[in-house]
């Protein structure tokens, strides 16, 4: 086999990306993790070796997952020893201690290509307790000396790699890749605009204090929300199940619903909690999706992501946890047409930066030097 996926979880939309350009490139399959918690993604690439292995563990808690993931490790190895790979594409510090540990004294080494598009929370951020300050020492010594033999480093965003890679990592490894969606999926979009205003979630529901947040400000702005997306449990689903003014439509096949999904809505809301740094660094594909679409995006402040959204004039910034600040910004988009407009318009002039086209030639050129 020439490239091998291991992955933490069933492949979502960004890995399945990653899948089509390597299986145009050689003989590809991917070892995925199935915790056994809410099935989020469906499998994609049904012409490509699935490998699914299903060991029950927590979502949330890294520390529960300790045991689970050194059971997931020893199948992951003996599946990878069996199909003797060129090369291992992994996601997240959990993956590539496995594909390490696969390689390690081995003489027909794998290249490993590591991806990043969210910094481990244990690492990313300041820990209280002793067992997670020790936890975090670890992996930040594992990571900074597994990445020693890893031939590409793939970030979704320049400032995981600024603020944090940077300080181990060559830039000539370095591949930049942004969660710029497959724009084959939004082959069907046209802009529609709703007989009442409404703004969507969608993605996999998280940070459900910002969903609350957008629960409250909407009741009070009179505008409609749709929810599209798995969460962990179903709070948000029976909140929603109590507001009128809540569409929750649940798990979706992004390829084939994306587009109807983001015809349904006005703006997009993308605020999460920017209290954490992995918030403040990552740029999620809801940017681009939202730009693509000529919807205004809303943001938390204080991140990467704002930053970028504020001076391409694409959307608008509100504090994580002011509601107040949200529902008078939703109050100006839904009722000020020419603030609205003026968004429209700065997105349409971003429009021709959204090429993924660009961003698979240069991850082909990688996998190509290394399968040769």
């Amino acid at each position: 086999m020439d490239i091998l996926f291991v992955i933490s979880h069933v492949p979502n939309p960004r890995m399945n990306k990653r899948m089509q350009v390597a299986k145009e490139i050689g003989n590809t399959g991917v070892i995925y993790w199935d915790r056994g918690t809410v099935k989020i993604w469906d499998v994609f690439h049904a012409d490509i070796s699935n490998i699914k292995l299903s060991i029950k563990a927590n979502y949330t808690n890294p520390l529960k997952r300790i045991i689970p993931t050194f059971k997931f490790g020893v199948k992951a190895i003996k599946e990878i020893a069996r199909l003797k790979p060129k090369s291992l594409y992994v996601a997240n510090i959990d993956m590539l201690i496995i594909a390490s540990l696969y390689a390690f004294g081995r003489k027909n080494k794998p290249k490993i290509i590591y991806e990043i598009a969210d910094l481990n929370q244990l690492i990313a951020d300041s820990q209280t307790t002793t067992l997670k300050k020790f936890m975090r020492m670890m992996l930040v010594y594992l990571e900074k000396k597994l990445c020693q033999n890893i031939s590409t480093l793939v970030v979704t965003s320049e400032k995981f790699y600024e603020h944090y890679y940077s300080k181990f990592v060559p830039k000539s490894k370095l591949l930049f890749f942004p969660n710029i969606p497959n724009l084959e999926a939004f082959k069907n979009y046209s802009k529609t605009k709703n007989e009442k205003f409404t703004v969507g979630f969608i993605g996999a529901i998280r940070y459900k204090n910002q969903m609350k947040m957008l629960i409250e400000a909407a009741e009070k702005s009179n505008v409609n929300i749709l929810f599209a997306g798995a969460g962990l449990d179903d709070e948000i689903q029976q909140i929603s199940k109590e507001k009128n003014f809540i569409k929750y439509s649940g798990r979706y096949n992004y390829e084939k619903e994306i587009a109807s999904l983001y015809q349904q809505v006005d703006a997009i809301y993308s605020v999460y909690d920017a209290d954490l740094n992995n918030v403040k660094l990552a740029l999620p594909n809801k940017l681009y999706e939202s730009i693509y679409c000529e919807l205004p995006i809303i943001v938390a402040k204080g991140t990467y992501l704002s930053e970028i959204v504020t001076d391409k004039g694409v959307g608008v910034a509100v504090d994580h946890n002011n509601s107040l600040e949200l529902q008078q910004e939703l109050d100006r988009l839904s009722n000020n047409q020419n603030y609205y407009d003026s968004i429209l318009i700065a997105c349409r002039d971003n429009k021709n930066d959204i090429n993924i086209k660009l961003y698979n030639e240069k991850l082909a050129e990688r996998l190509n030097a290394i399968i040769l």
